[in-house]
């Protein structure tokens, strides 16, 4: 155990968990823009995600036929702050599509 610990104490803690949410449509722009960065190396993605938030409904169906997909990304507060950088200028280039993005503290068990 001390060994882990060890391993641990020189690397920066992952202390932030970002859920970044969006059209699959966009998923080749964040991942040049996290490879361009050099973040977001490290993630959970989710496909298809489906719901409804502040833009249209993306259920996958008839009438709402594109889907979501979503990253989930645990990272320092130095990456973090990039990666809010990027969803900032990705929600201006695609102002209309409703990228979620949310963030919140995170410890490992």
């Amino acid at each position: 155990m001390a060994a882990k610990n060890e391993q641990n104490s020189e690397k920066q803690p992952l202390a932030v968990r970002i859920e970044i949410i969006f059209s699959q449509a966009l998923e080749e722009d964040f991942q040049e823009e996290f490879h361009d960065n050099k973040v977001g190396s490290h993630y959970t993605k989710l496909f298809p995600v489906m719901g409804a938030g502040f833009s249209n409904p993306r259920l996958g169906d008839a009438i709402w036929p594109q889907l979501n997909m979503m990253y989930i990304i645990y990272c320092g507060e130095e990456e973090a702050e990039k990666i809010k950088t990027i969803v900032s200028k990705l929600r201006v280039v695609y102002k209309d599509e409703g990228i979620a993005c949310f963030i919140s503290r995170a410890e490992e068990y």
